[in-house]
């Protein structure tokens, strides 16, 4: 299945789309629409929206920080999310 920006902002959209669907398509779609419009896991979250270049001084890149993540996203099991992130960015917090 094919998903845009586009479908991800129609309202009838929101939470329509599974994890499945969401990761082949994660390439090309906005991560802040995606935290926004569809309930995430957190894998994804670590692998497909976390940025961790927060010097970069790139806004998104600390809009796209944990603490935004969890807000976006408040189901996640935010002991989870951190394993992923040791898996996913072993050195980045050493």
């Amino acid at each position: 299945m094919w998903i845009t920006n586009n479908d991800l902002l129609k309202p009838e959209n929101k939470n329509k789309y599974n994890i499945i669907d969401i990761k082949a398509n994660a390439d090309h779609l906005n991560p802040k629409f995606l935290l926004h419009t569809q309930r995430l896991d957190e894998e994804f979250c670590v692998e497909h929206i976390l940025d961790i270049r927060m010097d970069s001084g790139d806004e998104d890149s600390y809009l796209l920080c944990e603490e935004y993540i969890f807000q976006c996203q408040p189901h996640l099991d935010q002991s989870l999310f951190f394993k992923f992130r040791h898996i996913e960015y072993p050195h980045a917090y050493d």
